[in-house]
Protein backbone atom coordinates (compact mmCIF):
# COMPACT_ATOMS: atom_id res chain seq x y z
CA UNK A 1 0.00 0.00 0.00
CA UNK A 2 1.17 3.34 -0.98
CA UNK A 3 2.26 5.73 1.54
CA UNK A 4 2.03 9.35 2.04
CA UNK A 5 3.48 12.41 3.69
CA UNK A 6 1.01 15.23 4.02
CA UNK A 7 1.88 19.02 4.34
CA UNK A 8 -0.71 21.78 5.74
CA UNK A 9 -1.06 25.17 7.42
CA UNK A 10 -2.55 27.86 8.06
CA UNK A 11 -5.88 25.84 8.64
CA UNK A 12 -6.91 29.12 11.36
CA UNK A 13 -8.71 26.31 13.17
CA UNK A 14 -11.77 28.67 15.49
CA UNK A 15 -14.71 27.65 16.94
CA UNK A 16 -16.83 30.35 14.79
CA UNK A 17 -15.60 28.31 11.77
CA UNK A 18 -16.90 24.82 12.10
CA UNK A 19 -16.92 23.55 8.48
CA UNK A 20 -13.11 23.78 8.07
CA UNK A 21 -12.59 21.83 11.50
CA UNK A 22 -14.95 19.42 10.14
CA UNK A 23 -13.45 19.19 6.81
CA UNK A 24 -10.18 18.76 8.01
CA UNK A 25 -11.60 16.13 10.44
CA UNK A 26 -12.96 14.11 7.40
CA UNK A 27 -9.74 13.98 5.38
CA UNK A 28 -7.37 12.75 8.02
CA UNK A 29 -10.26 9.93 8.46
CA UNK A 30 -10.48 8.91 5.81
CA UNK A 31 -6.60 8.45 4.82
CA UNK A 32 -5.31 7.88 8.48
CA UNK A 33 -4.37 4.51 7.26
CA UNK A 34 -1.98 5.88 4.48
CA UNK A 35 -0.77 9.37 5.64
CA UNK A 36 2.80 7.99 7.22
CA UNK A 37 3.61 11.72 8.36
CA UNK A 38 1.77 14.66 8.94
CA UNK A 39 3.54 18.01 9.44
CA UNK A 40 1.17 20.82 10.51
CA UNK A 41 3.45 24.11 9.04
CA UNK A 42 1.70 26.66 11.79
CA UNK A 43 -0.95 29.02 12.22
CA UNK A 44 -3.22 25.95 12.50
CA UNK A 45 -5.24 27.53 15.20
CA UNK A 46 -6.29 31.33 14.86
CA UNK A 47 -5.34 31.84 18.37
CA UNK A 48 -3.37 30.37 21.03
CA UNK A 49 -3.22 31.90 24.10
CA UNK A 50 -1.60 28.94 26.30
CA UNK A 51 -1.98 25.03 26.57
CA UNK A 52 -4.36 25.80 29.60
CA UNK A 53 -7.25 27.45 27.68
CA UNK A 54 -9.39 24.53 26.02
CA UNK A 55 -11.74 25.07 23.53
CA UNK A 56 -14.60 22.81 21.82
CA UNK A 57 -12.34 22.98 18.35
CA UNK A 58 -8.86 22.63 20.56
CA UNK A 59 -10.55 19.80 21.88
CA UNK A 60 -11.68 18.00 18.74
CA UNK A 61 -8.34 18.42 17.19
CA UNK A 62 -6.42 17.29 19.99
CA UNK A 63 -8.25 13.94 19.99
CA UNK A 64 -8.13 13.60 16.18
CA UNK A 65 -4.49 13.86 16.23
CA UNK A 66 -4.08 11.91 19.25
CA UNK A 67 -6.30 8.94 17.38
CA UNK A 68 -4.38 9.50 14.26
CA UNK A 69 -0.91 9.01 16.04
CA UNK A 70 -2.45 5.74 17.51
CA UNK A 71 -2.72 4.14 14.49
CA UNK A 72 1.17 4.86 13.19
CA UNK A 73 0.99 8.36 11.94
CA UNK A 74 3.62 10.54 12.73
CA UNK A 75 2.55 14.08 13.41
CA UNK A 76 5.46 17.34 13.45
CA UNK A 77 4.47 20.83 14.22
CA UNK A 78 5.97 24.57 13.65
CA UNK A 79 4.16 26.68 15.49
CA UNK A 80 3.30 29.71 13.21
CA UNK A 81 2.46 33.42 14.22
CA UNK A 82 -0.87 33.00 15.14
CA UNK A 83 -0.29 29.96 17.50
CA UNK A 84 3.57 30.82 18.48
CA UNK A 85 2.73 29.66 22.34
CA UNK A 86 1.81 26.25 21.88
CA UNK A 87 3.64 24.05 24.33
CA UNK A 88 4.57 20.77 25.24
CA UNK A 89 1.50 20.23 27.34
CA UNK A 90 -0.51 20.14 24.27
CA UNK A 91 2.19 18.45 21.66
CA UNK A 92 3.48 15.76 24.34
CA UNK A 93 0.31 15.26 25.41
CA UNK A 94 -0.89 13.67 22.28
CA UNK A 95 2.51 12.23 21.12
CA UNK A 96 2.87 15.37 18.37
CA UNK A 97 6.71 16.49 17.30
CA UNK A 98 7.59 19.96 18.25
CA UNK A 99 9.82 21.60 15.67
CA UNK A 100 11.87 24.46 15.06
CA UNK A 101 11.07 26.91 12.44
CA UNK A 102 13.61 26.18 9.88
CA UNK A 103 13.77 22.43 10.27
CA UNK A 104 15.66 20.30 7.44
CA UNK A 105 14.39 16.86 7.16
CA UNK A 106 15.07 14.41 4.04
CA UNK A 107 12.05 13.65 1.84
CA UNK A 108 12.05 10.91 0.23
CA UNK A 109 15.88 11.35 0.12
CA UNK A 110 15.26 15.48 -1.06
CA UNK A 111 17.11 17.34 0.95
CA UNK A 112 13.95 19.83 2.38
CA UNK A 113 13.68 22.99 4.55
CA UNK A 114 10.26 23.28 6.50
CA UNK A 115 8.98 26.78 7.48
CA UNK A 116 6.07 28.80 8.64
CA UNK A 117 6.67 31.16 6.49
CA UNK A 118 6.34 34.54 8.34
CA UNK A 119 10.82 34.36 8.81
CA UNK A 120 10.73 34.66 5.07
CA UNK A 121 9.07 38.06 4.84
CA UNK A 122 12.17 40.18 5.35
CA UNK A 123 10.16 43.54 3.29
CA UNK A 124 7.89 44.06 6.08
CA UNK A 125 10.25 45.13 8.68
CA UNK A 126 7.42 46.28 11.02
CA UNK A 127 6.54 42.68 11.19
CA UNK A 128 10.11 41.27 11.80
CA UNK A 129 10.34 43.43 14.94
CA UNK A 130 7.29 42.73 16.43
CA UNK A 131 8.09 38.69 15.68
CA UNK A 132 11.63 39.07 17.24
CA UNK A 133 10.10 40.57 20.72
CA UNK A 134 7.51 38.40 20.93
CA UNK A 135 8.89 35.24 20.22
CA UNK A 136 11.34 36.11 22.54
CA UNK A 137 11.54 33.04 25.51
CA UNK A 138 11.38 35.47 28.01
CA UNK A 139 8.53 37.37 26.66
CA UNK A 140 6.45 34.27 26.03
CA UNK A 141 7.51 33.09 29.45
CA UNK A 142 5.92 36.24 31.00
CA UNK A 143 2.65 36.20 28.51
CA UNK A 144 1.58 32.63 29.79
CA UNK A 145 2.15 33.86 33.58
CA UNK A 146 -0.59 36.35 32.74
CA UNK A 147 -4.03 35.42 33.51
CA UNK A 148 -6.29 33.68 30.84
CA UNK A 149 -8.69 36.55 30.87
CA UNK A 150 -5.82 38.78 30.23
CA UNK A 151 -4.13 37.01 27.51
CA UNK A 152 -7.53 36.60 25.80
CA UNK A 153 -7.52 40.90 25.73
CA UNK A 154 -3.93 40.46 24.60
CA UNK A 155 -4.81 38.14 21.46
CA UNK A 156 -7.23 40.44 20.17
CA UNK A 157 -4.99 43.98 20.55
CA UNK A 158 -2.53 41.48 18.80
CA UNK A 159 -4.45 40.83 15.83
CA UNK A 160 -4.21 43.95 14.72
CA UNK A 161 -0.75 44.20 14.27
CA UNK A 162 -0.61 40.86 12.37
CA UNK A 163 -2.93 43.25 9.86
CA UNK A 164 -0.39 45.14 8.51
CA UNK A 165 1.85 42.37 7.73
CA UNK A 166 -1.61 41.48 5.75
CA UNK A 167 -1.06 44.16 3.05
CA UNK A 168 1.93 42.59 2.10
CA UNK A 169 0.53 38.93 1.98
CA UNK A 170 -1.95 39.94 -0.38
CA UNK A 171 1.08 40.69 -2.96
CA UNK A 172 2.30 36.93 -3.41
CA UNK A 173 5.38 37.98 -5.20
CA UNK A 174 6.15 40.71 -3.35
CA UNK A 175 5.91 39.03 0.49
CA UNK A 176 9.21 37.15 -0.03
CA UNK A 177 12.38 38.30 -1.88
CA UNK A 178 13.45 35.83 -3.83
CA UNK A 179 16.93 36.91 -2.51
CA UNK A 180 15.74 35.47 1.06
CA UNK A 181 14.60 32.17 -0.52
CA UNK A 182 18.14 31.75 -2.21
CA UNK A 183 19.92 32.40 0.88
CA UNK A 184 17.76 30.18 3.28
CA UNK A 185 18.45 26.97 1.06
CA UNK A 186 21.70 27.49 0.29
CA UNK A 187 22.41 28.07 4.15
CA UNK A 188 20.77 24.94 4.82
CA UNK A 189 22.13 23.07 2.06
CA UNK A 190 18.29 22.27 1.06
CA UNK A 191 16.64 22.11 -2.52
CA UNK A 192 13.19 22.31 -1.49
CA UNK A 193 11.26 24.67 0.45
CA UNK A 194 7.98 24.50 1.85
CA UNK A 195 6.05 26.71 3.99
CA UNK A 196 2.66 28.55 4.19
CA UNK A 197 1.85 32.03 5.77
CA UNK A 198 1.48 34.46 2.94
CA UNK A 199 -2.02 32.76 2.23
CA UNK A 200 -1.42 32.37 -1.69
CA UNK A 201 -0.48 28.54 -2.74
CA UNK A 202 2.03 28.00 -5.38
CA UNK A 203 4.81 25.91 -6.88
CA UNK A 204 8.27 28.63 -7.98
CA UNK A 205 11.68 27.43 -9.42
CA UNK A 206 14.33 28.55 -7.41
CA UNK A 207 17.59 29.15 -9.05
CA UNK A 208 20.70 28.38 -6.53
CA UNK A 209 23.94 28.32 -7.60
CA UNK A 210 24.91 25.05 -8.40
CA UNK A 211 21.45 23.64 -9.29
CA UNK A 212 17.59 24.99 -9.55
CA UNK A 213 15.61 24.76 -6.35
CA UNK A 214 11.68 24.05 -5.57
CA UNK A 215 9.88 26.70 -3.44
CA UNK A 216 6.15 25.00 -2.99
CA UNK A 217 3.45 27.67 -0.76
CA UNK A 218 1.07 26.37 0.93
CA UNK A 219 -2.10 28.04 0.77
CA UNK A 220 -5.01 28.88 3.91
CA UNK A 221 -8.12 27.08 4.44
CA UNK A 222 -10.76 29.22 3.65
CA UNK A 223 -14.24 28.90 2.72
CA UNK A 224 -14.76 25.34 3.62
CA UNK A 225 -11.95 24.72 1.21
CA UNK A 226 -8.82 22.54 1.88
CA UNK A 227 -5.26 22.28 0.06
CA UNK A 228 -2.41 20.20 0.98
CA UNK A 229 1.23 19.23 -0.20
CA UNK A 230 1.57 15.55 -0.38
CA UNK A 231 4.43 13.31 -0.96
CA UNK A 232 5.03 9.69 -1.51
CA UNK A 233 8.26 7.27 -2.47
CA UNK A 234 6.50 7.59 -6.36
CA UNK A 235 5.66 11.32 -6.78
CA UNK A 236 7.31 14.38 -6.48
CA UNK A 237 5.09 16.80 -4.11
CA UNK A 238 2.18 18.57 -5.53
CA UNK A 239 -0.61 20.33 -4.45
CA UNK A 240 -4.37 19.05 -3.82
CA UNK A 241 -7.29 20.95 -3.24
CA UNK A 242 -10.89 20.09 -1.75
CA UNK A 243 -14.18 21.32 -0.75
CA UNK A 244 -15.17 17.60 0.61
CA UNK A 245 -13.02 14.50 2.00
CA UNK A 246 -10.62 13.14 -0.70
CA UNK A 247 -9.32 9.45 -0.49
CA UNK A 248 -5.72 10.18 -1.49
CA UNK A 249 -4.18 7.32 -4.05
CA UNK A 250 -1.40 6.19 -5.52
Amino acid sequence: MEKFTVFVSDTHFNDSQPSITTLFIDFLNKNKLIIESLYLLGDIFETWIGDDEVTETSEKISHLLAQCIQTGMKIYFIRGNRDFLLGEKFTQGNGIHLLEDKTKILLYNQPTLLMHGDLLCTNDRVYQYYRKIMFHSWVKKIALSLPLNLRRAMAKKLRSISEHSQRLKNRAFDAIPQETVIQVLEETHTTLLIHGHIHHPGDYEVPLIHQTGRRLVLGAWESQKGNAIIASQNKRPYFISFTQAIELTD
